[in-house]
């Protein structure tokens, strides 16, 4: 696992124009998506939560919902329990969540996780275990065209394991038996510009918006 994130991350967060809409847009396409494809969920899981603030977002959404996150660093869980009482936190390996046995989630979520992962197939195949008949899984990640550009100008720290193609998220989804149900690009700008959302729409019926710098999946089990 690589890029594992630290404290200062939080911090950061609460500071960093980019780091705050970033996560919005992240956090309203998941909300999105939850809308979509899974009615009134009651128990979610976030995969790489970090401090909890996208979740928190998710639990304001659907408050009746059990919600529970998961991420590597310790301090960034600390912290966030402080802040989030009505989140459940657990120190974990995304790719490996055995201690959950009885546990089954009607959604689970890896924002920006994927490409952190050096067994990413094994993310894949904890979440089919966890999710209900019916659950759905919501990836998002870089796409990896733009990551080569960011990495050429130093836009990012250059701390993820593997960026992977649409096509090759989706393969592994596949390989564990989890149906696709969409997949999508967003976020034209990591500091938003005006019009974005229009110009996304537009892209999207133009069958473009799969090129731009995030992607977003969701499959079903």
């Amino acid at each position: 696992m690589k890029g594992i994130l630290d404290l200062e991350y939080a911090h950061q967060r609460e500071k960093r124009a980019d780091l705050k809409y970033r996560l919005k847009r992240r956090t309203d396409e998941i909300l999105k998506a939850i809308a979509k494809f899974s009615s009134h969920p009651q128990k979610i899981l976030d995969l790489g939560t970090a401090e909890g603030k996208m979740l928190e977002e998710i639990k304001l959404k659907y408050p009746s919902s059990l919600c529970v996150g998961t991420d590597y660093s310790l301090p960034l869980l600390n912290f966030g329990a402080k802040r989030f009482s009505d989140i459940n936190f657990i120190c974990a390996d995304v790719q490996n969540l055995k201690f959950l046995r009885n546990e089954i989630f009607d959604v689970i979520i890896a924002a920006a996780v994927i490409e952190h992962l050096t067994f990413p197939q094994e993310m894949l195949r904890e979440s089919y275990r966890l999710l209900k008949k019916g659950g759905i899984l919501i990836i998002t990640s870089p796409h990896p065209s733009w990551e080569k550009i960011a990495n050429i100008f130093g836009l990012i720290k250059g701390d993820h394991q593997s960026v992977m193609s649409t096509k090759e998220i989706l393969a592994l989804c596949e390989n564990v038996k989890l149906s696709i149900l969409d997949y999508k690009g967003f976020m034209i700008s990591p500091v938003g510009i005006m019009g974005e959302l229009k110009i996304e729409q537009a892209l999207a019926k133009l069958g473009l918006n799969k090129f731009l710098p995030n992607q977003l999946m969701v499959a079903r089990k």
